[in-house]
């Protein structure tokens, strides 16, 4: 029999400020060991820890899947990949929208936005719960993605979590969504949970006998072994095999990214040198009416 394969698409590193515990270097290091082929870093609204996620991935000769986190305005939160690099592009002008709108350390983006910004994008719904707002949502994603649209299935470790996931993989089915295994990874290994209860605690400004529910309620989210993985959802096999699907399907890689200089602004009939000079003499005489100072 062979051993089983999973592919852990939902990695938040210490690029997303006061919530990931771990760096790329660490998490790609422990996905080698672990035997993970690829990894997905979805930080929250950002692509800052990309650039080092790549160059830990090449070291670690483990792939990088690119993606972000987005948490929209009304609540929903979406886990995004580009497919190819057009769709990155349009991926980098949604986040510079967001952040555009929120100001410093925010990102304002709403379901239209994303719609919008959204071809070539797979989509994966990180749920709560199994109620209306959560089949509403499918819903609308199912209508805008299509077959990129999925739903994310994570253990909570919380009363009544085995059926939680069996009522979401229950709604989900119905909405044309299919569903993937996700570990919602915070830190790469068990013994960085008291540096992730840290910085919730500096998030939360508390002390940490204070944090009590604001702390994450599981201690798990660590990177786990496909094996574990195949373990702890193995009522789940086909949402199981989709982390590789979807990682078969985001091929994108940074090394598709070169430098691209910009064209220059021309005048007709002149070369830029001599536009240069043109505007140059004509910004002078605006800045000196009077004459060109000698020094």
């Amino acid at each position: 029999m062979s051993a089983p394969r999973y592919i852990e698409l939902q990695c938040t590193s210490h690029f997303s400020f006061l919530r990931g515990a771990s760096s790329c270097d660490e998490l790609f290091v422990q996905a080698a060991k672990l035997g993970i082929e690829a990894l997905a870093i979805v930080d929250r609204n950002s692509l800052a820890g990309i650039v080092r996620a790549h160059e830990a991935a090449k070291a670690a000769r483990c792939r990088l899947i690119v993606g972000c986190r987005l948490d929209l305005t009304d609540g929903m939160s979406v886990l995004v990949y580009p497919t190819d690099r057009p769709a990155y592009a349009r991926l980098c002008r949604l986040l510079s929208l967001g952040k555009g709108r929120g100001g410093k350390a925010q990102c304002r983006l709403d379901w239209s936005d994303l719609v919008a910004y959204g071809e070539g994008l797979i989509a994966v719904l990180v749920p709560d719960e199994a109620n209306e707002a959560c089949a509403r949502r499918l819903r609308r994603l199912a209508q805008a993605f299509g077959d990129r649209a999925y739903m994310a299935l994570t253990l909570r470790r919380r009363p009544n979590d085995a059926l939680r996931l069996h009522h979401l993989s229950t709604m989900a089915a119905p909405a044309g969504v299919a569903t993937v295994v996700s570990n919602d990874v915070l830190f790469h290994v068990p013994a960085r949970r008291i540096l992730q209860d840290v910085v919730t605690c500096i998030r939360h400004n508390c002390a940490i006998d204070d944090a009590g529910f604001r702390r994450e309620r599981h201690a798990d989210r660590y990177l786990k072994a496909p094996e574990e993985m195949a373990r702890l959802f193995s009522r789940y096999p086909e949402a199981l095999a989709r982390t590789l699907e979807i990682a078969d399907r985001c091929r994108f890689s940074l090394d598709e990214l070169t430098y691209q200089y910009p064209e220059e602004a021309l005048i007709p009939g002149l070369t830029p040198q001599q536009a240069l000079e043109k505007m140059t003499f004509e910004g002078a005489a605006d800045r000196y009416p009077e004459a060109f100072p000698t020094r």
